[in-house]
């Protein structure tokens, strides 16, 4: 497995501890939905555009999936207890920015890191993803070094598409 692909690996296991079904103090079970869904992809076909409002796809090259322990299924249905796409998507880039700081204990725990990861927002859905990356601005990332998370931003608000604009492409250093 590429350096990419065990950074992915890292990131979906962080991505099941978010979507994890919580307690409530009467002891029921509260589910909460997928946080995001990886979704493997071939870059030259476009994106699919069948998912609920507000559930997240992040598709990735194929060749990075390879190896990465991922659900049977893709869950893109609507993530009943979770936030907006919108909001996870922008808290997912912030905990990436963080990331790339690599601040050392005591001012950020290492085990609770998220590995680097390049995320490119999708426009057009009648775009094959490579083009849509080398149009945002990612023709560059290293794929055996990082993986590539290209997200569908036509399926927010235009509000939250001028918002998160201006985080994105993130690209790690």
């Amino acid at each position: 497995m590429t350096v990419a692909g065990e950074r992915l690996a890292g990131f979906a296991a962080w991505l099941d501890r978010s979507s994890k079904a919580w307690r409530s103090p009467c002891g029921d079970s509260v589910p909460v939905g997928r946080y995001a869904e990886i979704l493997p992809w071939d870059f030259d076909e476009l994106p699919t555009v069948d998912f609920a409002e507000h559930a997240l796809p992040l598709f990735v090259p194929m060749d990075q999936a390879t190896g990465v322990a991922l659900p049977a299924d893709a869950d893109l249905s609507h993530p009943p207890g979770q936030l907006r796409a919108f909001h996870r998507l922008s808290h997912i880039i912030f905990r990436l920015e963080d990331a790339r700081l690599a601040l050392s204990p005591p001012w950020r725990a290492t085990d609770d890191r998220l590995p680097l990861c390049a995320v490119i927002g999708l426009t057009d859905p009648e775009m094959a993803l490579w083009d849509a990356v080398d149009a945002a601005g990612g023709a560059d990332v290293d794929l055996d070094a990082f993986p590539l998370l290209a997200v569908p931003l036509w399926a927010m608000s235009a509000k939250e598409r001028a918002e998160i604009s201006g985080t994105l492409p993130f690209l790690p250093d």
